[in-house]
């Protein structure tokens, strides 16, 4: 608390991580998207009622995992602009990021 306003003193650089997160969510959901599309056509010769768990899993659990990596950087945006709160804002910037990174590993499980 700064004492000479009586006001809660603001972290100056609240906006670095929720940036910097949804940064690398863009530039990830590029190459996200391009393994989910090439992820899709490995169903074409099954059909989507008759494919193996190997397939339908990985493509169900990827918009999961990016949108769950959405909401982690909406939140780190969201939390209190205080100092104190800073360690957790970077950790949830970049938990969004690992989250949505993680599914390129996941859609290169995919086999037949």
């Amino acid at each position: 608390m700064n004492l000479t306003s009586g006001r809660p003193q603001r972290d100056p650089r609240w906006w670095l991580p929720p940036l910097l997160g949804a940064a690398a969510l863009s530039s990830l959901f590029v190459i996200d998207f391009l393994f989910y599309c090439f992820g899709v056509m490995a169903t074409d010769s099954c059909g989507p009622d008759h494919c193996p768990a190997s397939v339908t899993v990985p493509l169900t659990a990827a918009p999961v995992l990016y949108g769950a990596g959405i909401v982690l950087v909406l939140l780190s945006a969201l939390l209190p602009w205080r100092p104190a709160m800073r360690s957790a804002r970077i950790g949830l910037a970049a938990a969004g990021v690992s989250s949505a990174a993680i599914v390129i590993p996941v859609l290169l499980t995919i086999h037949r």
